[in-house]
Parts: structure tokens; sequence; C-alpha cells
């Protein structure tokens, strides 16, 4: 006799019951375990891309937690000044300033509460699909799953490298959108009324991508779930259908889109800021991602380096022959991920969730090839596929092995995850970690350096200044590094009174003639302009010089050209490389005139009079600022 309605329902209500003691019970130990083997690392500093991102971004410093502080702070990401680049991270680092200041310990304190809401979510994910799946003992299966997820080692530099928060606060409202939508689904499997759950996906999925565009993921992540788990199953056949087309439409949409657009706008034989063009990106993917597999099944602290700068780049399938190795084996991966979707389910959504939180970051987009933070979702997906193998595992000595080997897991990931934290919450134990666990990092070398520099309390006779420089040089010689290691040795050295050898100069300046001109060469050459303005003795003839090649070689924003003319101007005394200078600002302006008109006007109030009428004469060249005339007219005490 078929169930009713009634009674199915009245089966899901006893379940519930059942299971509502277990599910309590898993809460506090996901939250007291997770909070625990992370509590050692709240003490460590702000690190690499935490700088530009925080600590040197004025407008995520409010002051209080007021909307036009929290609104400056959400446009304070995209340089442009728009609400479309990570808004709400943003507002939270803003609000982090407001409660703590400057000090780290409450940014990651901030992010462990992310991943603490986390753990319980994919806790709730987890079971609902092992339930759907009728897995026995769901609720203790699922409670390790999320646990193993929660305290991996390799999550620690998601949950305590600070501007991660954008990448585990995304995956917040991703997984409450998966729970709302497998509950969404299953009423419809059992003819009840679905629409308010799916139609929740919606603006969680929106709030995700407020976070970062890591939220994008979420259509291929429930597709993955359909062809595993739920099979587009529905009561109604016209609803199973429906699902059917509208997941082949957006396939096809996806494809074209990716086909027609992405690939025509992202693909490059010449990469600016990269060593390597999209071919290789890719290429060298094929070696990524079976690494992350293997830091994933073995978290051992040596394979987890954090800086990834000197990543060997794959230049052709057997340039090196592990190319052509990784890429059988995810091709093996994937077929195997298609071929047992009805035999073993789980162990395919696990597959196929691993590969599509790579889907964006592993592919055309010109990222930086490596980073372990891109894992935090595609560690699930792993962690399902053994927990398949574990159940479907027969031992003669029964369950009993079996609990003890996950016990034994879930113990040791949580000692070396402690260890790991414990680590990143010292910053001169985690410079000196990273540097001698991976000594071709230049730019663990550059971290181990500053800490060096820190040391020294700006006392110019301390040891520490000799250990910094040394380790600055050695830093600045490693093959493929930027320019940071040059500036850092050519600033410390000027600081504590020694003397700068010309050597170091022209090393920097060979690296900005045949190197990887990056974010990193910019930001190096503007910190020796900027520490030259505050009054740090360089030598000019050598600065400009620098900064005459860099400009050979690239175009920047007209800020960078004005704040070089600034310092042509006022500091190096070259009026006619000024005049240069500022016309070439006022020429990148195109697209900014009122900049352009606030260069004009701050060299007027300055009483630079003759760059003012050539910068003016440039814009009228251009067809710019024709209502501004020769004669100077009062203006605001803005600087260009």
């Amino acid at each position: 006799m078929m169930a009713t309605p009634h009674t199915i329902r009245a089966i899901h209500s006893k379940e519930r019951m059942k299971s509502e003691p277990t599910v309590l019970l898993w809460t506090v130990i996901l939250l007291l375990a997770t909070a625990a083997v992370y509590w050692p690392g709240l003490g460590g500093g702000f690190i690499f891309d935490d700088r530009p991102t925080i600590v040197d971004n004025a407008r995520v410093h409010a002051e209080h937690l007021d909307g036009e502080s929290l609104l400056s702070a959400a446009r304070s990401f995209d340089p442009g000044g728009t609400l479309g680049a990570r808004p709400l991270s943003m507002a939270s680092f803003a609000a982090n300033h407001a409660l703590h200041g400057l000090h780290p310990r409450g940014y990651k304190l901030g992010g462990l509460l992310v991943h603490l809401l986390n753990a319980l979510l994919v806790f709730a994910v987890v079971r609902s699909v092992l339930r759907q799946l009728a897995w026995p003992r769901a609720e203790l299966a699922s409670g390790a799953i999320a646990l193993v997820w929660a305290i991996h080692p390799l999550q620690v530099s998601s949950v305590l490298y600070v501007v991660q928060r954008m990448e585990t606060l995304s995956f917040t409202f991703i997984l409450a959108a998966l729970i709302y939508y497998i509950k969404g689904r299953q009423r419809q499997m059992s003819g009840r009324r679905a629409w308010p759950w799916l139609m929740a996906c919606l603006p969680l999925t929106a709030l995700g991508m407020t976070a970062k565009e890591s939220a994008a993921l979420f259509p291929a992540f429930t597709f993955m779930l359909e062809i595993t788990v739920l099979g587009f199953s529905a009561s109604n056949p016209t609803t199973t259908r429906n699902w059917r087309w509208l997941y082949a439409t957006g396939i096809i949409v996806a494809i074209a889109v990716f086909t027609f657009w992405t690939v025509p706008s992202y693909w490059k034989d010449e990469i600016f800021g990269r060593n390597f063009n999209t071919y290789e990106r890719l290429l060298t993917q094929l070696r990524i991602l079976p690494m992350y597999l293997g830091q994933i099944l073995l978290p051992l602290p040596s394979n987890m380096t954090f800086y990834y700068d000197n990543f060997p780049v794959s230049h052709g399938w057997l340039a090196p022959p592990a190319t052509m190795l990784g890429g059988i084996l995810i091709a093996a991966l994937g077929v195997v991920a298609i071929a047992c979707r009805r035999s073993a389910p789980l162990a395919s959504l696990g597959l196929l969730w691993f590969f599509s939180a790579h889907a964006l970051t592993s592919n055309v987009v010109a990222l930086e090839l490596v980073f372990e933070h891109r894992n935090y979702f595609a560690l699930l997906g792993i962690i399902l596929v053994v927990a398949d193998l574990f159940g479907r595992l027969k031992l003669p000595e029964g369950p009993a092995l079996k609990y003890a080997a996950v016990g034994a897991i879930i113990l040791g990931f949580a000692g070396l995850t402690a260890i790991r934290s414990a680590t990143w919450g010292d910053p001169f134990l985690l410079a000196t970690d990273l540097a001698s666990i991976n000594p071709g990092s230049s730019r663990a070398s550059a971290d181990l350096a500053a800490i060096y520099l820190e040391m020294t309390d700006g006392h110019p006779n301390s040891p520490f200044n000799d250990l910094a420089i040394r380790e600055f040089e050695r830093g600045s010689l490693i093959p493929g590094s930027s320019i940071i290691s040059d500036q850092g040795l050519i600033l410390t050295a000027a600081q504590a009174g020694r003397p700068i050898e010309d050597r170091w100069w022209h090393r920097l300046n060979d690296k900005l003639r045949h190197g990887t001109l990056s974010a990193e060469t910019t930001q190096g050459m503007f910190g020796l302009l900027g520490n030259r303005m505050k009054g740090i003795e360089l030598d000019d003839d050598h600065l400009t010089n620098a900064f005459l090649i860099l400009f050979d070689r690239a175009i920047f924003p007209p800020q960078s050209y004005a704040q070089f003319g600034d310092y042509v101007l006022t500091v190096a005394g070259n009026e006619a490389l000024a005049d240069q200078a500022f016309a070439s600002a006022i020429e990148h302006s195109s697209r900014s005139p009122d900049y352009a008109r606030q260069i004009i006007n701050t060299l007027r109030r300055k009483g630079h009079h003759r760059q003012a009428e050539i910068a003016l004469d440039k814009a009228h060249e251009m067809g710019m600022l024709d209502d501004m005339t020769i004669d100077p007219s009062p203006t605001s005490p803005s600087s260009p």
C-alpha cells in the first residue's frame, strides 16, 4: 500500500525527534573542537594581501559602525569605487576596524567565527545528502565528515589569513543555499510546496557574490547534486522534465558564454604581470590540481608552503612530464566520477564538487597559479570520496576498526592543525617556517627580512639590521624574484645609515628591464618613491632612472605619473622631466577628466604654473577641459 503524504510527514517527524540529540551533540563537538585547534593562531599578524587590502587601505579604516563608513569601505576593494567588487567582505573588515582598529586578533577571530558557522552548515549539507542516499547512521557520518573538513590542516590558511574571509564568507551563503536547495528538492519529491525554499537560493547566492565571485559556482554545485544524488526527481513528471530542460539550457548558455566571450576576453599569448600565458596557465593546472589532492590526502606541513610564487610553469605537455601525467590523472578521475554516479553517488558527487570548485580559479582568467584557500570547499568533495570508500569497506572485525581509523584521522588532523595554527600565531615563527620549507620563495624571504627589520625597533646599530640586509639580499638573488627584496634591501640600508651599493640599484634596474612586471613591482617602486618623499636619503639619479625604465615598459594609471612628476619636481629638481610626467598624467586621464582638472588645479595652487599650463595644453590637445583657461583660478587643497 502506498504511503500517504500524511504518513510520510509523520515518519520524517519521528526521524527528526530521534536525531535531535545527536545533532545537538555534534554541534557542540564541531564548535569546541574547531575553535580549539585554531585558537593558537589568533595571535598572529597580517600577511601578504592583508596589507594592501586592509592595513594600507584607508577607506576600510572605519572609526564608527555607521552607514557612511561601511558604504565607503564597501567600495574600497575596487579601484573604480563601484559596489561590484566584494562589498560585503570589505564592509566586514571596516566593522572589525571600528571595533579593534588594526589589531589583527579581532580580524582573525572574525574569520574563525565565519568558519565555525560554515562547519555547522557543512554538517547540515552533508546530513541532507546522506539522508537522501539512506546512508546508515547519517548523523554520525555527517558529523565526522564536517569535523574532518573543519579541522583539516589545509584550512589554516583560509581561516587565519584575514583577507580570505572573502572566500569563507562567500561559502557561508553558498552552503546555506545548498541546504535550501536540497530541502526544496526533497519537498518536490514528496509532493509538497517547494518554491519558497528554492527561491531563497537566489538572494543567498547574490549575497555570496557580494563577498566573493566564488558564489557564481552555485549552479555547478547543484547540477552535480542532480546528476548524482537527486536525479532530477519529483513527484510530478512535468517538474522532472522542467528541471532537465532548465539545466540543459543553462549548460548550453554557459558553454556559449565561455566559448564566445570568456575565452576571447581572457586568452592572452602574453599576460601583463605574469610569467605565463593562458595556454601555459591551463597546462600548469594539470599539475596543480593533483598537488591539491596530495595536500588534502597527506596534509604534512612540508606540503603546504602558503607561498607558491616559485611554482614552475608548464610550457608543454612534456615540459615537465608531470604535466601529461597530471592530465591523465584528472581525466581518469573525471571518467570515474561520471561512470559511478549511479553505483557510488557520494564518491561521484565528491569528485565533481572538487572539480567544480576549481572551475573559476583553474581556468583562463589570469589569476595567480596556486593558492591553498581555493580548496576551502573543494576539500569537502575529496572527504566525501574517502567517506564513501570507508563506508564500503567490509572488515571481519566489524565497524569498530573503521571507527578507530576515523578517530585516529581526526586526532592526527587536529594535532597537525593545532601545530600549524600555533605557527601562524607567531609572526616570527611563521616567517622563519615559510622561508625554511620553501627557500626558493622570494615572498617568504621578504617576509622574514621584514620581521627582522621590525625587530630593530628603529635602532640603526641593531644586529637585526644585518640579518634583514642579509635576508633581503638572499631573496633578491632568487631566480625570477620580484623587486620587493631589492626595495627592502635599499630602504633597510638607507634607514640604518649604511651605504647603498650601486650593484643593488643595477640589479633592480635589470629586473625592471627584463623581469615580469607585476603588482609587486609597482608596489616596490612606489614604496621607494614614497619613502624618498618622506625624507629617506636615496640616490635621485638611480631612483629616477629606475622609474624611466618602468614607464618605458608599461602604461600606468594617471596618478602614477602625477606622483612621479611631484617627486622629480620637488625633490629631484628636474623640471623638464616633471613637464613630461604631468603631461603623461593628463594623457592617461582621458577617462577621468575630473582627475586631470585636479592635477592642474593642484599645480596652480602650489605655484607650479609652468607645469600647470603644460598639463592644460595637453588636456586641450586631447579635447578635455575646454572650460579651463590659461589664467589660474581658486582651487581646493587637494593633491594629485
